[in-house]
């Protein structure tokens, strides 16, 4: 009779904890992360790839993203860089788009893969990414994402990210709060299937002035540390959703040769 009485109570117990917890703390949101340098080279200005992909439990969608924090390797350094000589203001990006801006704001380029909460469910691409440099906030530099999308949304947005430099032990974060995305007018929102995007020299074009007349240069990226940690650079993200769920995901970029 005892062993049923405490079978009972700790029947009694895991009901209430099931009841207790909030449905969205059941969900399984899984994330995959995808970091580069190029080039590869240890000690070299380089261009930072970076991509992530989401997904809901059971492959279905997603719950919309309302924040993504990326941690950046230890070591990199953000100070001899020549990227972002140029600041575009948020409000210039949102209504002219990137051409609105200074040619030497511009940081990187990529694209990302939406869906929405209803009719087909092929994702769709919005091929147009853009990074610039944005105003920067307490001491930190900003980069301002704007994508220009068509379908299945026709919306010009912009996303902040702030980036708090890391040191040669600590790593660098680049903190991105999302806005809703409406799907529809009154709608409701999209949800982010994944992103590809780069901060770099790759594809850019500066502007400058030198003995009265205007030249144009490659800027300089970031650079690799000089040495390589054992086991290669790690990044990793969390991702965090309207639901308060969340998931997180972490990628290496192996040791690359030291530059010449």
């Amino acid at each position: 009779m005892r062993s049923r009485a405490k079978q009972g109570v700790v029947l009694f117990v895991l009901l209430a904890l099931a009841a207790a917890c909030p449905a969205g703390a059941l969900a399984a949101e899984t994330a995959t992360l995808h970091a580069s340098f190029s080039p590869d080279r240890l000690g070299a200005s380089t261009t930072i790839g970076f991509s992530f992909a989401l997904r809901g439990e059971g492959g279905a969608l997603p719950p919309p993203l309302s924040a993504v924090s990326l941690r950046l390797p230890p070591g990199i350094d953000y100070l001899s860089t020549t990227l972002g000589l140029a600041i575009c203001q948020r409000a210039v990006l949102q209504a002219s788009g990137p051409a609105g801006c200074p040619p030497n704001s511009l940081l990187g380029s990529g694209s990302a893969l939406v869906e929405v909460p209803f009719g087909a469910t092929s994702g769709k691409e919005i091929p147009d990414v853009q990074a610039v440099m944005g105003p920067p906030r307490h001491g930190n530099i900003v980069v301002l994402f704007y994508a220009d999308g068509v379908s299945p949304i026709l919306a010009q947005l912009v996303l902040d990210a702030e980036l708090i430099a890391g040191t040669e032990r600590l790593p660098g974060r680049l903190e991105t709060q999302v806005p809703l995305i409406a799907s529809v007018p009154a709608g409701p929102p999209v949800s982010i299937l994944q992103v590809n995007t780069t901060i770099g020299p790759a594809g850019l074009t500066y502007r400058g002035r030198r003995h009265g007349h205007t030249v144009t240069f490659h800027p300089k990226g970031v650079s690799v540390p000089e040495h390589c940690p054992r086991g290669g650079f790690v990044f990793s993200a969390s991702f965090t959703f309207t639901d308060t769920t969340s998931a997180s995901a972490r990628a290496v970029v192996p040791c690359p040769r030291r530059a010449r």
